[in-house]
């Protein structure tokens, strides 16, 4: 029983220091994915390495797993811990009510139409951009 009580404390410190890193590092999702996935998407737990992201619809979801090793390096990089984050879940779930943050000011100042892109006008915009730049 000694034992037990000597080990405990211990492990629940790392894991209570762990999951406030880890909660630290959520609060910037923003920064980790930019302002138009995060307007979409929200991280809503961790749990043991895995970060639970509630996502607007499948098409934001699947859009955030291409990127998936791209979101876990740069979680990483900002925890400065590179074992903290070992893997991410999309769902598409309700997205809870966040507070306004500075991108949520820039989006009020587009237009209505702007407000309203689907995943496909991006993506078209997107490839017109890329043909521009690259025109072969």
């Amino acid at each position: 029983m000694r034992k037990v009580q000597k080990i405990l404390p211990a492990a629940l410190d790392s894991e209570l220091i762990s999951l406030g890193k880890a909660n630290s590092v959520m609060r910037r999702w923003e920064e980790v994915v930019g302002a138009t996935l995060a307007s979409r998407s929200c991280p809503d737990r961790y749990d043991r390495g895995v970060i639970w992201v509630a996502v607007e619809g499948s098409a934001w979801a699947q859009e955030l797993r291409l990127m998936k090793h791209k979101i876990l390096s740069k979680l990483s990089e900002f925890a400065g811990h590179p074992g903290l984050f070992t893997d991410i879940r999309f769902g598409v779930r309700k997205l809870p009510v966040r507070e306004e943050s500075p991108s949520a000011k820039v989006a009020e100042e587009r237009t209505p139409a702007e407000k309203e892109l689907s995943i496909t006008d991006i993506a078209k915009r997107r490839l017109e951009n890329w043909r521009d730049v690259n025109p072969n």
